[in-house]
C-alpha cells in the first residue's frame, strides 16, 4: 500500500465522528502541510456522502496540526441526488485546526468537455529540471520526500539568483534593472514513489497536490513560512495516472498578503484541478 493511502486514512469512531493519525512525514518545519490535511478531511467527507468526488472544497486554516492524533467531526448539510454537502472539521487537543465545507459529486470519466481551455505551456517531464527545497540546506521537513517536484527551466531560472548553483534555488533575486520578476511558475507534481506512488485513487491525492507546489511568493525572497489562511479548489474530471503538470501564478502581493491560483492537468492534458487561496508570508 502506498504511504498517502496509510497516512491519509481515517477511522469510524460513531456518526459524523472520525479519528485520524496525522503521518510526521508531511510535516513542514514543525507544521502538518495544508494539502495533506485537506486530503485526510476529504476522506472523512466521502465516507459521509453517497457520492464519490470532492468537487468544490472550502477550508479556512485556523491553526498549525502537529504529527499525531486527530480528531474529525463530519456533518451532512444537505444529502441530494446530485450534490451532497459535507461540512468537516479537524481537531487536536480541543482545538480546532482547519475547518471545511466539500460539495461531492460523482463525475463521469467518459464526459467530453463542452469546452475547456488548452493546458498552460509545460515542457515534458524529461525537459524539466528536479526541485528539491532541501538541497544545500538542513530544513528539518520531512515533506519534500513524499512528493516529487521537476519545474520548468524559466520557472528553475526565476527561483534561483542569476548565476547561482542549483542549492542556492529560492534565494533572494532581482532582475538586472531591479524590477521584481513575475510570479509565474510551471512544473509537475507527483506522489513519491519512494512512498510506492500514486496509491489507490489518484482523486484523493488532488488536495494535496494543489498545495505541494513551490509557493508564488518564493519569487520574492528566500524561503519563509506562508501559511495559508483560505483555500478553495475545484475538481474538474478524474485524472488519468500519471505526473500532474501545474501553472501557479498571483495577482497582488501586499504587506505580506499574497493569492494564489494554481492549475493542473493530468498526463492527457485535460484540466482536473483548479485552486485558489490567501495565504500571508511569515516575518
Amino acid at each position: 500500500m502506498a504511504r498517502f493511502d496509510t497516512a491519509t486514512s481515517v477511522t469510524a469512531l460513531g456518526p459524523g465522528r472520525y479519528s485520524a493519525d496525522l503521518d510526521p512525514g508531511y510535516l513542514i518545519g514543525q507544521a502538518m502541510n495544508g494539502g495533506y490535511v485537506m486530503a485526510v478531511l476529504q476522506r472523512a467527507a466521502l465516507c459521509e456522502s453517497p457520492h464519490l468526488h470532492a468537487v468544490a472544497s472550502s477550508f479556512h486554516f485556523l491553526r498549525p496540526g502537529a504529527a499525531g492524533p486527530a480528531d474529525i467531526d463530519a456533518t451532512v448539510l444537505k444529502a441530494g441526488r446530485t450534490v451532497a454537502t459535507v461540512q468537516v472539521g479537524i481537531s487536536q487537543g480541543g482545538q480546532t485546526l482547519v475547518t471545511g465545507t466539500i460539495a461531492t459529486a460523482t463525475l463521469d470519466r467518459d464526459t467530453t468537455p463542452t469546452y475547456e481551455t488548452p493546458p498552460a505551456a509545460v515542457p515534458p517531464i524529461d525537459r524539466c529540471r528536479r526541485y528539491d527545497p532541501r538541497a544545500r540546506r538542513t530544513s528539518g521537513s520531512p515533506f519534500p520526500e513524499r512528493i516529487d517536484q521537476y519545474l520548468a527551466r524559466d520557472t528553475w531560472d526565476l527561483l534561483r539568483r542569476r548565476g547561482a548553483e542549483a542549492g542556492d534555488i529560492g534565494e533572494n533575486r532581482e532582475d538586472k534593472d531591479g524590477d521584481a520578476p513575475a510570479p509565474d511558475l510551471r512544473g509537475y507534481v507527483r506522489l513519491s514513489e519512494a512512498d510506492g506512488g500514486l496509491g489507490s485513487d489518484p482523486c484523493l491525492v488532488l488536495p494535496l497536490a494543489v498545495d505541494a507546489p513551490p509557493s508564488v511568493i518564493t519569487v520574492f525572497g528566500p524561503r519563509s513560512w506562508a501559511p495559508t489562511v483560505e483555500l478553495t479548489w475545484h475538481m474538474r474530471a478524474i485524472p488519468e495516472p500519471g505526473p500532474l503538470a501545474f501553472r501557479a501564478r498571483t495577482n497582488a502581493v501586499v504587506d505580506g498578503w499574497f493569492d494564489e491560483t494554481l492549475d493542473l492537468w493530468d498526463v492527457t492534458g485535460r484540466l482536473v484541478a483548479q485552486s485558489r487561496q490567501l495565504a500571508r508570508r511569515g516575518r
